[in-house]
Formats: structure tokens, C-alpha cells, sequence
């Protein structure tokens, strides 16, 4: 387990939700799918109250991306928590209102204020129905 999908997990229990680690996905057929593979593939982290799966994504490689966006255009809520490219704007389409977004010129800066974005918007999940119903 990541230190990313660590603190994650710490904010959502410090936030009463409900949640799983390592849920598979509800898919019987996928691009990836061969002979030897066993299992259904599983998201990071499961939300029961919100039936919403998050991929906590770190390095974005070809295959990654393409493996998210199949998943994305699923029947299913899913949610990619993106931690490590500080170029991913989260704060795109939020109706949260947050002074995170600084557009400061420091990688990590950035960095630090999209994952506590995204942990906002996992956390506010209860009240802010608007958000959840945009989830692909």
C-alpha cells in the first residue's frame, strides 16, 4: 500500500466513511483480460455508502491511462485520485470552494494542494450531491 492510498485511507475514516481496500470492479470482460488472469480487476478503495470505486493513480503510464479510461466509461462510479502529477487539475468543474488553488510555481506546492482537493471532495461526498452525480 502507497503512503498516498495511506493517507487516503487515514481521511476517510477520520471522516466516518465507509469503505473497502481492493474491491474488484464489477466487469466480467475487459481489453486485459488473458487466460491466466484469476480474478476481476480491483479498485484501491471501495466507498459502500456512495457504491463509488477510486483508483489512487500515481506515475501515469500508457497503459495505466488506458486502463482508466476503459474503467472510466463503465457502468459503475469510479473516481481517479491522481497523486503525483502536479500538471492534473482537479479543481476542474468542483463545486467546492477551496483557496487551495494558488497556481504556485513549486511542483510540490501543486502537488500538495490537488491531493487535498481530491481529499476534500472524497470527504464532502455526503453533502455535496451535485459533485457525486458528475463522477463518470
Amino acid at each position: 500500500m502507497s503512503k498516498l492510498e495511506e493517507r487516503i485511507e487515514h481521511e476517510l475514516r477520520r471522516n466516518h466513511l465507509n469503505f473497502e481496500i481492493q474491491k474488484p470492479v464489477p466487469l466480467d470482460h475487459y481489453p486485459w483480460k488473458t487466460n491466466r488472469t484469476a480474478t476481476a480487476p480491483k479498485c484501491d478503495i471501495y466507498l459502500n455508502d456512495f457504491d463509488l470505486y477510486i483508483e489512487v493513480k500515481g506515475f501515469m503510464t500508457y497503459q495505466a491511462v488506458s486502463k482508466l479510461s476503459f474503467l472510466s466509461r463503465q457502468d459503475f462510479k469510479y473516481y481517479i485520485f491522481q497523486g503525483t502529477e502536479h500538471e492534473w487539475d482537479p479543481f476542474i468543474g468542483t463545486n467546492i470552494s477551496t483557496n487551495n488553488h494558488t497556481g504556485s510555481n513549486s511542483h510540490s506546492a501543486r502537488l500538495e494542494n490537488n491531493i487535498r482537493h481530491q481529499l476534500d471532495e472524497l470527504t464532502n461526498l455526503k453533502t455535496d450531491s451535485d459533485f457525486y452525480s458528475r463522477i463518470s
